[in-house]
């Protein structure tokens, strides 16, 4: 199956797992142990709370779906994080503007990063 459906299943499932508590909603990448012919994967959390000056507002969560994550195939992705973010962005960008993706939007913000690295806000709710 090709990862941008398996994408979009994976996210259309999680729309109906969802809390009306849920501030933002952070997509996670990060680098699974051993699994082969997969160097990424990205998982996707709802937080309590959001700031843009606090990039730490992920961290506090209060829900993810089940289930929590997906592998990236390595066909997909690529083995480099920079290659992998730009092609997770796309993803996450596209899927925000389609009519699928309208539930995401229920919160303040959607951010996207490595799990140790910067957290980029992809979409903010206009004022």
């Amino acid at each position: 199956m090709d990862f941008s459906l398996q994408f979009r299943r994976w996210l259309d499932a999680a729309a109906s797992q969802t809390s009306a508590d849920i501030a933002a909603f952070s997509f996670n990448l990060y680098e699974p142990a051993l699994v082969p012919g997969v160097k990424f994967g990205i998982e996707l959390i709802g937080a309590r709370a959001f700031s843009a000056d606090d990039p730490d507002w992920p961290c506090d969560e209060i829900w993810s779906p089940d289930p929590r994550g997906i592998d990236i195939p390595e066909e997909f992705s690529g083995s480099d994080w920079e290659v992998c973010l730009e092609k997770a962005k796309a993803l996450v960008l596209d899927y925000l503007a389609s009519p699928s993706g309208r539930w995401l939007q229920s919160g303040e913000a959607v951010g996207l990063g490595f799990v140790d690295g910067d957290l980029e806000v992809v979409w903010t709710r206009e004022p």
